[in-house]
């Protein structure tokens, strides 16, 4: 796959200088004394300022090296059907669903509602037919138990979807429900780390908060033996510099704490490293995830990260728009088409509108074909003496023929050009017939996904232990639930 450099060399290696700058000099925040005394037990530099609850924490250099160093290059996460295999390290530009969004915008009607659990079920079932849409996480569902959400979600998709997942979590007590639900899917604790059927991803506040949950959710996940991401999600001019470079420096030094915390913990431990840098439109005060913005800090911090030879997971299908129109086009393009040249091994935010706030099935199949289209635009060309095709070209000038008829046309002509499932490319007097727009056309092919695809169900005793698990997490107290939390959300 071919690769592009957004930036040069040189300014690469400045980003990087600035990121262990950052922190060797200025450190992260911690609130955990759990973690506080595990940082110190680790060799890590803990300042505990007088009457304060929080503690800074610092990394040498020698440490960084050291986690780049063992951290993991390449990896892999599987589905319930093992087929659905997604091998990190490769930079194929897989296509992943947005994570988190509380709205969602009726198929049927168009109108914006709270998401429901059949909505959740349902947006799952279709990414789980979608061709070129790879990795699935859940809506947030509304109206149930909050202690027990992410338990209830991560069942709605094991129950939809044998594709992989990535579930973000907030604390450790999610953590133990998360996996509780996955191990049962698995048929074991000890197959579930054998084969992940997921990665689990936590979210440091930016600037440099490594919070009390989700600082003590990473250290669950490593300890759970199961794929790590980290997402900070600092935007530009609010949480992070107004410089586009800075807010990079910065929220890669965030992730690198991150991976740094995980190498120390357990060496060797598969960790990913998830670019959000965001920006605020500082005349409406309103985050956006939106381009150009976006889509260039997403290719800057892939470039990064390549260079540490660590799995990368960029968002690069969000978008301001607020339908699927020409501005959510191309706004999606340019966002994930950006970090995708630069090398990235998984694309996130697909199917959502309104910057992540609300999901869209159409959005979701339009989406789907973006990906399609990206993935080939990357996949790079082969020269050589066949696709150079000289003697083809003497042979139809100076002979008989042409190159309609010609066998090497017959032999390229499926593997050469990009195929559309839902694009528009037939003659307009045959468009005239129905006059549908592109919104339409992947509305209809949701609703008929929805009405025909059936998932490959669990066996009746995994789905039972799956059910059991889902069921242990809602019954649980939801004060005992609070105060292993902590309290709050970070992700």
């Amino acid at each position: 796959m071919p690769k592009i450099g957004y930036v040069s060399d040189q300014e690469v290696e400045a980003l990087h200088r600035a990121s262990l700058e950052i922190l060797t000099k200025t450190g992260i925040r911690a609130l955990s004394e759990k973690f506080l005394e595990k940082a110190a037990e680790l060799g890590l530099k803990v300042v505990r300022p007088a009457g304060e609850k929080f503690g800074s924490i610092y990394f040498t250099e020698e440490q960084i090296n050291q986690a780049l160093a063992s951290a993991p290059e390449k990896f892999t996460i599987y589905g319930l059907d093992e087929d659905n295999q997604i091998n990190w390290g490769e930079r194929r530009a897989y296509n992943n669903t947005c994570v988190g969004m509380p709205f969602i915008e009726d198929l049927d009607t168009g109108e914006i509602r709270n998401v429901t659990l059949k909505d959740a079920e349902d947006y799952v079932r279709l990414a789980d037919a979608l061709p070129n849409t790879h990795v699935l996480s859940s809506l947030t569902i509304q109206g149930v138990p909050e202690h027990a959400a992410n338990a209830i979600q991560v069942g709605a998709m094991l129950r939809n979807t044998t594709k992989p997942l990535r579930i973000c979590v907030e604390s450790a007590h999610e953590v133990e429900n998360v996996v509780s639900v996955l191990a049962a899917a698995a048929g074991g604790l000890d197959k579930l780390q054998e084969k992940p059927l997921a990665y689990l991803e936590v979210s440091p506040i930016s600037p440099l908060d490594f919070a009390e949950n989700p600082v003590e959710a990473l250290m669950a996940i490593v300890q759970a033996g199961l794929p790590l991401g980290i997402i900070p999600c600092p935007m530009m001019g609010a949480t992070g510099p107004m410089t586009l470079i800075g807010s990079v420096a910065m929220h890669n030094a965030e992730m690198l704490a991150g991976v740094v915390i995980a190498q120390l913990l357990k060496p060797g431990h598969p960790t990913i490293m998830s670019p959000r840098v965001t920006f605020m439109d500082l005349s409406t005060a309103l985050g956006l995830w939106a381009a150009p913005e976006m889509g260039i800090a997403a290719a800057v911090s892939s470039q990064l990260i390549n260079k540490y030879g660590i799995p990368n997971a960029p968002g690069g299908f969000s978008c301001a728009a607020k339908v699927s129109d020409a501005q959510a086009g191309f706004e999606v393009m340019l966002n994930s088409l950006l970090p995708a040249l630069v090398g990235v091994d998984v694309i996130g935010s697909s199917g959502s509108l309104d910057n992540a706030l609300l999901t869209s099935f159409a959005k979701l199949v339009i989406d789907d074909e973006v990906c399609s289209l990206t993935r080939h635009a990357v996949k790079g060309c082969v020269v050589n003496e066949e696709t150079l095709a000289v003697e083809v070209i003497d042979e139809v000038v100076n002979g008989e023929g042409n190159f309609l008829c010609h066998p090497h046309t017959i032999a390229h002509m499926r593997s050469e050009l990009w195929a559309p499932d839902i694009s528009h490319r037939q003659s307009y007097e045959a468009w005239q017939t129905d006059k549908l727009t592109l919104s339409q056309v992947a509305n209809a092919k949701a609703k008929s996904i929805l009405a025909n695809h059936q998932v490959e169900p669990l066996s009746a005793e995994r789905l039972a232990a799956v059910n059991a698990a889902v069921e242990q997490a809602i019954n649980a107290s939801p004060a005992a639930a609070k105060a292993k939390a902590g309290g709050g959300r970070a992700c």
